[in-house]
């Protein structure tokens, strides 16, 4: 509980820091005027997308279950993607994470190991969409737009490099979790080159996606996952193409692409409920590289911000509240451990 309570500690104090250096750069007056002029018809579009981004996730949630046996219904998984998106935004240390898959497991009746071997998944099959949208940056991006034609030349050339690797690396990880037996003592093998907690993290994702797999393992329902990943992300790039819109900003939609990418690192840190901060300055540094003003990168900061977080947070409230769940409950199950597993139907 007390290390638990220090990571808390030090995700606050990170955002603090991150909301003051933002704030420090704001100029109220040029803020407020870009705000005014911002387009809320594509505002609201760009909300609906990111909003639909957790239909797309229930449906791909679904798929991954079905070798389960019973099939489970996109309402319910909807629901407890909204409650662990809520979650996460309220509560620190992403307690989401333990959240979804808790309401998950009530919704459908699996049991909890097997619910949570799938959001393993649902992490490998994120890692592929996340590089699907880094190719077609890579793909689609103009050498020139940026405020560094060299960075975007370099973003290009290893973009293309890594994404290319990493696709391979993909791709050999499915072959090798489809023949679990066979395969673990060569997915072992190949990492004794990494570092011990390197290895043990990447050993942990391999078995959790292989029990994830269940004993199926249909190649219909990878190929199925793998398309809806593609999708999700693409998705989530066109809404930021539809803010660049809202705000009069001529950028390509690589530029969206790459956005895409960089929010994804971002929210992967370490930062206090919300995302108030870590985020805000994330994207204001991204949107300079792309030639925009300082109170245009600021302003879209905040709706991008806004637009992500507040519809799916007051959805999954709503949700929370209809489940009958109880915040201390949601909150005791992200800072304990796992509540014993139910029996599968």
């Amino acid at each position: 509980m007390q290390k638990v309570k220090s990571k808390a500690l030090v995700a606050i104090v990170i955002s603090v820091l991150a909301a003051a250096w933002f704030a420090s750069g704001v100029n109220w007056s040029e803020l407020g005027t870009v705000l005014t002029s911002v387009d809320p018809l594509w505002v609201a579009v760009a909300a609906a997308l990111l909003l639909g981004e957790f239909a797309i996730r229930a449906v791909r949630w679904k798929v991954l279950l079905r070798p389960l046996g019973t099939t489970a219904k996109v309402s319910d998984l909807f629901a407890a993607q909204v409650i662990g998106a809520a979650t996460n935004t309220l509560f620190p240390l992403r307690a989401g994470e333990i959240a979804k898959p808790v309401v998950a497991a009530k919704r459908t009746g699996y049991s909890l190991t097997s619910v949570v071997a799938t959001a393993v998944m649902e992490r490998v099959y994120d890692l592929f969409g996340l590089l699907s949208v880094l190719l077609i940056m890579v793909l689609v991006l103009p050498d020139d737009g940026a405020r560094d034609g060299e960075l975007v030349s370099n973003l290009k050339i290893y973009g293309a490099m890594f994404g290319g690797f990493a696709m391979i690396c993909m791709f050999i990880f499915f072959i090798l979790a489809t023949r679990e037996k066979a395969a673990r003592a060569t997915f072992e093998a190949i990492l004794k080159i990494a570092p011990p907690p390197v290895r043990n993290q990447f050993m942990h994702l391999f078995d959790g996606f292989v029990k994830g797999l269940g004993n199926a393992k249909e190649k219909k329902g990878l190929l199925q996952a793998g398309a809806l990943s593609v999708w999700m992300w693409f998705n989530g790039a066109l809404a930021i193409y539809c803010l660049f819109m809202a705000m009069g900003m001529a950028l390509p939609f690589g530029a969206a692409c790459f956005v895409a990418v960089a929010i994804a690192l971002t929210v992967a840190l370490p930062q206090a409920p919300g995302f108030i901060g870590v985020f805000h300055v994330a994207m204001e540094k991204t949107m300079l590289l792309w030639g925009q003003a300082d109170a245009n990168a600021q302003g879209f900061a905040i709706v991008f911000w806004a637009v992500s977080f507040l519809p799916v947070t007051i959805v999954g409230v709503v949700a929370i509240w209809r489940e009958g769940l109880d915040w201390a409950s949601l909150r005791g199950d992200a800072e304990g451990p796992l509540p014993a597993p139910n029996s599968t139907t």
